[in-house]
């Protein structure tokens, strides 16, 4: 299945939320996708796949603050581990962040993306 993620998180930190619809699994990823967190995206989704074998994953990318290479490596080989088991993983809602990383690594198409225009800028507060 590819070489290994780290897996460990700080305590504080909980694993994605994951709601499930009849044969499809929605994960909700929020803040930082980085070589400490990374690892904890990847056993979530193999836990899914395991434990409730849905035919499609999600994933909500609505709240990343922050993707780097671990983290992009860790959606390609949750997409990887899903085809395996027979289920389809796309991606869903991604921060404007996080499609940028994806547009500029060449996977939007990979990941279901490509035909979604890019994210609206967050509108900016105004300081008090």
């Amino acid at each position: 299945m590819g070489p290994e993620v780290p897996s460990a998180l700080p305590p504080a930190q909980e694993p994605p939320a994951a709601r499930v619809w009849a044969a499809m699994t929605r994960i909700v990823a929020c803040g930082e996708i980085d070589m400490s967190t990374s690892g904890r995206l990847f056993s979530g989704v193999l836990e899914v796949l395991r434990r409730q074998r849905p035919s499609r994953i999600e994933v909500d990318l609505a709240g990343v603050t922050f993707l780097d290479a671990s983290g992009v490596r860790a959606l390609l080989m949750s997409q990887t581990a899903a085809a395996e088991a027979g289920c389809r993983l796309t991606l869903i809602k991604p921060s404007r962040m996080a499609y940028r990383v994806l547009e500029i690594v060449g996977l939007l198409e990979t990941f279901g993306l490509a035909a979604l225009p890019p994210p609206l800028p967050r509108p900016r507060r105004p300081h008090d």
